[in-house]
């Protein structure tokens, strides 16, 4: 839950910078899971009785409360039979699936249809369910079987009726930790080389699978998940804000990038000229970036790098950094 921000100025000799010191993550939450329920019940009966369910084809369910009334309703799963385990499951404990609904306390049937738009998906077992306050919110994780990426859509109700609970695509992994929701965006980016005279962000010779996690705050005024406000910040406010010395990891940088988000974390991205993979003669670079976030404590701390980079807007693609652009 975000709360409006406190703005605090620290003055260098060239430049003011502006830091917002507290922003309150949900603390009045738990964090649960649901199982499917395997057998036939009033819900995968109504969505029978309206769909066509061929016979390689079963229904399952997770029943839930996500408005807190005291009555559930049901997410409603079409997978696959599975005539090997005589089971609905496969070996892994999850499901091949290609559709499904949600089943409201009135019994109405709503078809998700954000959820696997490219193809099949494998869905597991139980699925994360969260509560915070008074509204729950599940976690329908998957993984394409076409299109092989990790993909998650949030659910709760708002309004009686059902919603996506973020403004994200259902690409990347999305999970509940510590009172925010991280996103996990994959893309190519450990590397790229220089592809004609475009753009590095445009280039098409790409390498190294990333998955940049990306914080969201829950916005109480639509019960949605936001992703944190962010902006482009000088080296020397980097150091103002922290008090650290980057120059260690800085030392062999060909540019870098500092992004300061409204969570107070601060990511640095840098680049770095190597071998190019598929241009021989042409230019190359690496790409790693750090996290950094205040503590209670008042100091700063990273953990280690990962590969890739971060983005301003990972959604809109708005304030690229320049050294992409060029």
């Amino acid at each position: 839950m975000k709360e409006d921000s406190v703005e605090i100025s620290r003055e260098t000799e060239d430049a003011e910078v502006e830091i917002i010191p507290e922003v309150e993550k949900s603390t009045d939450y738990i964090d649960d899971v649901v199982t499917a329920d395997l057998n036939p019940n009033d819900y995968t009966h109504i969505v029978s009785m309206a769909n066509d369910i061929t016979g390689d084809y079963t229904l399952v369910s997770y029943v839930v409360d996500l408005d807190n009334d005291g009555t559930d309703e049901a997410f409603v799963l079409e997978v696959y039979w599975n005539e090997t385990n005589n089971s609905p499951l496969t070996e892994d404990s999850t499901f091949e699936a290609t559709r499904l609904w949600f089943v409201d306390e009135k019994g109405d049937a709503t078809n998700l249809t954000d959820f696997a738009k490219d193809g099949p998906v494998s869905v597991h077992e139980t699925l994360q369910l969260v509560t915070i306050g008074d509204n729950s919110y599940v976690f329908v994780s998957a993984y394409g079987q076409m299109a092989a990426y990790d993909q998650t859509v949030i659910y709760t109700e708002k309004y009686n009726a059902i919603t996506n609970a973020t403004d994200l695509p259902c690409y990347g992994s999305k999970y509940f930790v510590d009172g925010d929701v991280v996103w996990y965006k994959e893309m190519y980016g450990m590397q790229i080389d220089r592809e004609d005279d475009l753009p590095l962000i445009d280039s098409g010779l790409t390498m190294g699978h990333c998955f940049i996690p990306y914080h969201l705050y829950l916005d109480d005024s639509d019960y949605t998940f936001k992703l944190y406000g962010a902006k482009e910040i000088s080296l020397e406010e980097a150091e103002e804000i922290t008090g650290l010395d980057f120059s260690d990891i800085l030392s062999d940088a060909t540019e870098y990038e500092f992004i300061l988000r409204d969570n107070n974390q601060l990511d640095v991205n840098i680049a770095t000229a190597c071998e190019p993979s598929f241009n021989d003669d042409g230019e190359s670079y690496e790409f790693i970036c750090y996290s950094y976030f205040l503590q209670d404590n008042g100091q700063w701390e990273s953990d280690d790098y990962i590969k890739g980079y971060y983005l301003i807007d990972p959604v809109e693609f708005t304030n690229v950094w320049d050294f992409l652009q060029e």
